[in-house]
């Protein structure tokens, strides 16, 4: 196993990954009309966005597997998404991937259920991006792919991103 401080992230903001590179993850900056992006919390604590693994099922569509993967854990339907960039991650001995970003808003949320790759239910929170920004803990690294949710919501969708509704868990 590689230590986490070996890991380096580098954000490519409005880019696509080059070809070949593997695309390991997709993960949305879910908004709702209050401004609060939708996070979740695992069984250890840690915080994340929604979103996940490319299945064979999704047939290579990064918004399939967005769209499939924030169902599966979150029970939320988005709409509108819209393409933020991606991330690379850099491992020692392992060839870089990516990790896609989008934005997209949030139109219904369902009952809560068990994500159907472990049984679990996570917990669902909506924070404005301030608080996700903590929540997440990802540092430096992360402000930019923030910043690019942030503009995403104030231009595609108007939303208050200064003054997000107050946070809602269950």
């Amino acid at each position: 196993m590689t230590d986490q401080t070996d890991v380096t992230y580098v954000w490519h903001s409005d880019q696509h990954p080059p070809d070949g590179m593997a695309v390991k993850q997709v993960y949305g900056y879910v908004f709702d009309n209050q401004a609060r992006v939708v996070l979740l919390r695992d069984p250890t604590g840690t915080w994340n966005l929604p979103g996940g693994t490319p299945e064979t099922e999704d047939g290579g569509d990064p918004l399939a597997t967005l769209e499939r993967e924030v169902w599966e854990e979150v029970q939320v339907r988005l709409a509108g998404p819209v393409y933020l960039g991606y991330q690379t991650v850099h491992m020692p001995g392992r060839a870089p991937y990516a990790q896609l970003r989008m934005a997209a808003c949030l139109t219904a949320a369902g009952e809560r259920a068990p994500d159907p790759d472990h049984g679990r239910i996570h917990v669902r929170h909506r924070c404005g991006l301030v608080e996700a920004e903590t929540l997440l803990g990802w540092g430096d690294v992360a402000r930019p792919q923030i910043r690019s949710a942030a503009i995403a919501a104030q231009r595609c969708w108007a939303l208050p991103i200064d003054t997000p509704g107050p946070p809602l868990t269950d």
